[in-house]
């Protein structure tokens, strides 16, 4: 009888543990999702001056309201929420007069 619930403990706590690691984020996956969400903003905010991509990212995340819309859109596309996401994107002041 302690055998079994033994046993029955060991699988609980295997499954657990098997499900806790399929909902961790990777380091990659985040690093993609923010390079998608950067993508988009540069779609929907289209810089005018000639500057490099690094030059454009820094600029928009100058702003701490952008970077909280920037995580929200993150957070909207981790948790599949498209409607989310864009809300989050349109928000983004584009800095076009700085």
């Amino acid at each position: 009888m302690k055998f079994a619930h033994l046993f029955c403990l060991v699988v609980c706590l295997l499954v657990a543990a098997f499900v806790h690691a399929e909902d961790e984020e990777s380091p990659a996956k985040d690093a993609q999702i923010k390079q998608q969400v950067m993508k988009d903003l540069k779609k929907v905010c289209t810089p005018q001056k000639k500057q490099s991509d690094k030059q454009w990212q820094t600029m928009i995340l100058s702003s701490e309201a952008n970077q909280l819309l920037i995580k929200n859109a993150i957070t909207a596309m981790k948790r599949d929420n498209l409607d989310g996401y864009w809300d989050a994107v349109s928000q983004v002041d584009c800095m076009e007069d700085y």
